[in-house]
Formats: structure tokens, sequence, C-alpha cells
């Protein structure tokens, strides 16, 4: 699939929707070939709550963990405001746990984290993420049988 994001910069909608596109074809999708062509090769994730990651390719396995671990796992966003350089997007994660997931044995509930994201976007691409995320309430959601 051509990367439809490249060019000469983006304005606050384009950059919106190059993380929408991540979040919903790359991550919902589980299309890894969009997160391939929508990130850096050097793409640093800070995590607050979560998992950090310091390359694209750890950022990748992380991802696919999530889905490992969660049925159905997906995100579902609920605001994004963007300057064009950066997108800060609120969402929440869903999914039902049928997998170890943060030292967690399999316990069936479906489940839901919240989380705000800032994005980081040059050259068309995200170098940078960092994510505040109520890990907290996922593991006690996790926990709960």
């Amino acid at each position: 699939m051509p990367n439809h994001y490249q060019g000469a910069g983006l304005t606050p909608e384009q950059a919106k929707e190059l993380i929408r596109h991540i979040m919903e074809d790359g991550f919902n999708q589980q299309d890894i070939s969009v997160v391939e062509a929508s990130f850096t090769e050097d793409y640093v994730r800070h995590g607050y709550g979560g998992p950090s990651a310091n390359s694209l390719a750890e950022h990748i396995k992380s991802l696919k963990n999530y889905h490992s671990a969660l049925t159905e796992a997906r995100f579902e966003i609920q605001q994004m405001v963007s300057d064009g350089e950066s997108v800060a997007v609120r969402y929440i994660l869903r999914g039902v746990h049928t997998g170890t997931f943060m030292g967690v044995e399999p316990s069936g509930n479906e489940v839901e984290r919240h989380a705000v994201a800032i994005f980081t976007i040059r050259n068309d691409k995200v170098v940078e993420g960092h994510i505040v995320s109520d890990s907290g309430g996922l593991l006690e959601q996790l926990q709960n049988k």
C-alpha cells in the first residue's frame, strides 16, 4: 500500500489522519506494513503506565504482544488535536483477555485501558510518542475473575 502521507509537511488534518490510519488500519486491522511505513526506524515510545520502546522493532513487538494476549484488541479514538507537527489523541484500548498479559494468566474478561498519547511527526513520519495510560486500572480488570 503506498504511503499517501509523504510530502512537504503535514497540515493538522493530515497529521490527525496519519495517526488515525496507524491506529485503525495498522493496529486494529493488524497491518504491520502500515506501522512500518508510518514510523521512523529510531522511533521512541515513552510509556508512562505502560511499556516503552527504543526502536520501531521494539514498538512492533509490543503491538503484537497486545494482539496475542487480548483477542479483538482495538483502539477506539475519542478525541484528537494537532498542530501539524504533533498529534494528541485520547483513546481507549479494548479487548478480551485470552492470553498472559502484564504477568496475569488469561481471565476471559473484557477489558479496557484509557490513554492519552502525544505523537511527534517529522518528515511525515512519527518519530516519538509519549503515552500516559491507566495500566493500574487495566491490571485490576485483568485480575478480576
